[in-house]
């Protein structure tokens, strides 16, 4: 019979202190720091420094923690049906907690190409790009995915667990070889190019979707149970480390790339960095961070690496957007860099560490007062005005690249580079009817994100906003 005091079963108590782990802070915390690291310098000062053995190793730690907190946040709340885990709170959550976020991103973007008259508006911007492109942009869409995946991930998990990190990892293996299969590079002018946009565009779709990195996120759920090195369950994992290890060496070091030779066709048998022979590394110094780390803060610096990891997501809003203005008036950056004066790129770092983390932790730290007082300012019809107005923005802006993906979808766009003019035919007809509904779909959409604007009943400003202000 368990223990009880005021507050609870002893259990239930334990558990509650059980899952706020500090490593897994010092872990996010640790992830960004190397995000802007690897955007502060070049590849070769990168190769120099043996990166592929800590740098490189900032994405994989941040999925293994996403499928960590994530299964532990399901576990806290006893949800196991579906209905539970994509509840009405869990989509709201992630929208506040990312969505709006990025939003406020989107327009700095936004304000960013106006200034510059720089804009990427095209089939990229559906899956998250920004108009104003930064470094660690692709991570958006990873993210956003997520959302709609891993509830899924996690209810296989509480049945089958093994069965469900193993389908985590053939899930990017099955998208290795349909990439493959469909994806194969064409020799020109001794360089290996894309056969086609449309098959780039595919290829960062693929890459930049949740399901390219399920290994990791499996690997996360798999450590809920039981994040202890030496655990009988995480045995595998010493096998995997030395593999991991040789094809890391491989890989980045000795330049080993796996591939197939058809004519003037290259075909890829391993796409990208972050791969399923390179996550079990990451998911080691996982094991060592939460064995070895203390589980709670104990001094000040504690705390401001507590405070980092927490606010990891709004640091690297900020280093996009910080990075997109450098990367923009530095466009050979990731080449060059400042040169062979590595003294320049150790300051830099610091510097650009400084900012990014100093006005990440200020804009997390905002949200979370105001959560924390119970009201979330994102709740305010003033704020939802603007959000509603930027929202019907962003579908008229959406109009010319929804135009552009049916013409190519429907040979519209083929039809006019042959012919120079588009008239309605037999051929021209489909095309032009499926971009005329489409474009009153958005239509209506942006109408009704302008009715929401003006119909949004007027509010005074909160009195706690204008206190803190």
């Amino acid at each position: 019979m368990s223990q009880a005091t005021e507050d609870g079963p002893l259990e239930v108590i334990e558990l509650q202190k059980r899952v706020k782990y500090w490593q897994v802070d010092a872990l996010k915390a640790f992830a960004i720091a190397l995000v802007v690291l690897d955007h502060s310098l070049t590849w070769d000062l990168k190769s120099l420094i043996g990166g592929v053995f800590w740098e490189r190793t900032a994405i994989p730690i941040f999925m293994i923690v996403m499928g960590f907190n994530i299964g532990l946040s399901f576990k806290n709340k006893g949800a196991t049906t579906l209905r539970e885990l994509y509840s009405r709170d869990y989509f709201k959550n992630k929208i506040e907690r990312y969505v709006f976020p990025f939003l406020l991103l989107y327009w700095g973007s936004l304000i960013l190409g106006l200034y510059y008259n720089s804009f990427t508006w095209n089939e990229y911007t559906l899956i998250g790009w920004l108009p104003f492109w930064g470094p660690g942009n692709w991570f958006i869409p990873v993210l956003f995915s997520s959302i709609l995946v891993l509830p899924l991930v996690y209810r296989g998990y509480i049945s089958y667990p093994k069965l469900t990190v193993f389908l985590c990892f053939m899930s990017e293996i099955l998208l290795q070889l349909f990439l493959f299969y469909n994806v194969p590079l064409q020799l020109v002018e001794g360089h290996w190019q894309y056969t086609s946009y449309a098959s780039a565009f595919m290829t960062s779709v693929i890459r930049t979707n949740v399901l390219f990195l399920l290994p990791a996120v499996g690997l996360g759920l798999w450590f809920t149970d039981s994040p202890n090195i030496k655990a009988k369950r995480n045995r595998l994992m010493w096998v995997a480390l030395p593999l991991s290890v040789i094809y890391m060496i491989a890989y980045q070091i000795l330049g080993f790339r796996a591939y197939v030779i058809d004519g003037i066709y290259k075909h890829n048998i391993i796409w990208g960095d972050y791969t399923f022979l390179v996550i079990p590394y990451s998911a080691f110094l996982f094991l060592l961070a939460m064995r070895y780390l203390p589980s709670t803060p104990q001094t000040r610096l504690q705390n401001i690496i507590q405070r980092a990891g927490r606010a990891s997501y709004h640091i690297l809003l900020i280093q996009i957007f910080y990075y997109s203005l450098w990367y923009y008036n530095n466009p050979n950056w990731a080449n060059e860099g400042f040169g062979s004066d590595v003294t320049y790129h150790i300051w830099f770092y610091i510097g650009s560490l400084v900012v990014t983390f100093a006005v990440g932790i200020a804009w997390c730290e905002t949200e979370r007062v105001a959560y924390k007082r119970g009201k979330s300012w994102w709740r305010h019809n003033y704020v939802k005005r603007v959000l509603y107005m930027g929202s019907s923005l962003i579908a008229l802006a959406s109009i010319g690249i929804a135009i552009e993906v049916m013409s190519e979808l429907t040979g519209l766009a083929e039809y006019g580079r042959r012919y120079g003019i588009i008239v309605f035919n037999r051929y021209t007809g489909p095309g032009i009817l499926a971009n005329f509904f489409c474009i009153l779909i958005i239509l209506a959409i942006c109408m009704f994100f302008i009715y929401k604007t003006f119909t949004t009943m007027d509010e005074e400003i909160p009195p706690e906003i204008l206190e803190s202000t």
